[in-house]
């Protein structure tokens, strides 16, 4: 549920739904006998009446505020961290609820007031109301809690590189490890092209239904556009092998979805993204932040050691029987690698501070990487030194560098042997 629509209105109808069910059960002689006997529940109906008013109209400010500052941060994360960082505030639990339970205590309040009679004294659902407001206070603290926290950029930098971290492992624990052979079931023969029936961004890509489409038909499917790819109207999306039926065509086209905009779920490029886009704002003239973007390379490393350690998933998928039907490219880890260090080392270009920092990023991935990675790592420490004889005119910082890169090599030199 993502988004201040849904969960908040959940919550809102429930306060509804609550309300009835409150002033049913005030109507009923056993909840009656009980509320008489506790001095906690004796309240006249003037007073009932105000108590309730009192908690609408709190609660309907309350609600004011809370969007009101909502926006507000949503205005400094844009500014200082990322505007896609933007998605990750909207799916926030902590802030839709907070929405959702505020809209649920005024409407249950209020529902309470238009039900009741005249002549009736709504004991346990002010009581209710009471318990209600009680806890929204207590949330509300909390919100603004967890509020103050996101807003600090290196706390968003360190979530972020959690859910990049998420997605790794939940790739890379599905799917066995990619063998140099698995290209060989690709048939070499003619193919059907499935195009796009509009443009967009691939969002989301269903494997295990297509490879029960591809047994159905007996045929092979190859994807030609992972997650996160933008397509364009009649744009390839996968090629059909043996096939070339209208209704696989249909079929095909069911287990890929396009939206207008990139989802982080099953993208791991998406997350990668928002990591270099914070380091690379805060290495624009206007923020100047060269201790943001270390803390973005840092954390980013973390995550693109895992891939290095791991290796690229297998792009060939198989049916229960073991025969190839799908071939679907998710990462290539010199691709993955690549989107992240070369807008990173072409912004940190005469920042000696910055370029410093990841030189010791990827001497750390040195450190873990298989040794059929190496030669990626090797390729970006090059483009790191050749940058540096013409960004760098102080001597001693060239040599500083110059012994950070040198470092790195001979990690991977140690692990080679």
């Amino acid at each position: 549920m993502r988004g201040f629509l849904l969960l908040p209105a959940l919550l809102a109808v429930g306060g509804m739904l609550l309300a009835m069910a409150a002033v049913w059960l005030d109507r009923t002689e056993m909840v009656a006998a009980f509320t008489r006997e506790f001095t906690f529940f004796n309240i006249n109906e003037a007073g009932a009446r105000a108590v309730l008013s009192t908690i609408a109209g709190a609660m309907i400010t309350v609600i004011s505020l809370v969007y009101s500052l909502t926006l507000i941060v949503f205005t400094l994360a844009a500014s200082n961290i990322g505007p896609r960082v933007l998605e990750t505030f909207t799916d926030n639990r902590i802030n839709q609820t907070t929405v959702g339970f505020l809209g649920a205590t005024f409407l249950f309040s209020l529902f309470v007031l238009y039900v009741v009679g005249d002549d009736e004294v709504p004991k346990l659902s002010v009581a209710i109301a009471i318990l209600m407001v009680t806890i929204s206070f207590f949330w509300v603290v909390y919100f603004v809690h967890d509020t103050a926290r996101r807003i600090l950029v290196d706390n968003e930098i360190a979530r972020t590189q959690k859910s990049l971290r998420v997605s790794i492992e939940r790739l890379l624990a599905e799917e066995p490890r990619e063998e140099e052979s698995d290209a060989d079931a690709i048939p070499d023969s003619d193919y059907e092209t499935i195009t796009a029936m509009e443009a967009g961004y691939i969002t989301a890509i269903y494997p295990e239904k297509m490879i029960g489409a591809a047994r159905k038909h007996d045929l092979f499917i190859r994807v030609v556009t992972p997650p996160g790819t933008f397509v364009v109207e009649g744009g390839p999306i996968a090629y059909v092998y043996n096939g070339g039926k209208d209704d696989v065509e249909t079929a095909v086209r069911d287990c890929i979805v396009i939206g207008d905009a990139r989802a982080p779920e099953g993208d791991i490029r998406f997350n990668i993204h928002l990591m270099v886009e914070i380091a690379l704002r805060a290495l624009s003239s206007g923020l100047n932040d060269a201790y943001t973007a270390i803390s973005a390379i840092d954390h980013l490393s973390a995550s693109l050691a895992r891939i290095l350690q791991r290796g690229a998933p297998t792009s060939l998928l198989c049916d229960d029987d073991d025969t190839p039907r799908v071939w679907l490219d998710l990462i290539e880890v010199h691709d993955i690698v690549g989107t992240a260090l070369h807008p990173l080392r072409r912004a940190a270009r005469g920042n000696m501070l910055v370029t410093l920092r990841l030189a010791h990023a990827i001497g750390r991935m040195c450190g873990v990487t298989r040794m059929e990675h190496a030669e990626t790592l090797r390729f970006h420490l090059r483009l790191l030194a050749f940058d540096a004889k013409s960004s760098l005119d102080n001597p001693s910082d060239r040599e500083e560098l110059a012994e950070a890169i040198a470092d790195a090599h001979r990690i991977l030199v140690s692990n080679d042997g």
